[in-house]
């Protein structure tokens, strides 16, 4: 959709750059539900990683707790949207 909504810009004369949101990598199994949103290489940050009854969140901090990517397994992998609203406020 948002390369659809620039194209569209485009061919009506205007001008739209494609700007992605963070994109999540998701890997729907019964055993392990995965969540993967790897941050920008290259960038030196700090993991908190959190264990909970049937999961682990973790996030990729700056010193300013500024959150630039994370990784969720099992039942943590229902706080993906939470933390995509947050990449993309951050």
């Amino acid at each position: 959709m948002h390369a659809a909504r620039a194209l569209a810009s485009t061919l009506g004369g205007g001008e739209k750059a494609v700007i992605y949101p963070p994109m999540p990598a998701v890997v729907k199994t019964p055993a392990l539900p995965t969540v993967v949103c790897p941050p920008v290489p290259g960038v030196a940050c700090a993991w908190q990683i959190e264990s909970e009854a049937g999961g682990t969140l973790a996030r990729y901090v700056e010193p300013d707790g500024r959150l630039i990517g994370f990784s969720l397994t099992g039942a943590a992998a229902a706080h993906k949207n939470q933390l995509v609203r947050e990449l993309q406020h951050a």
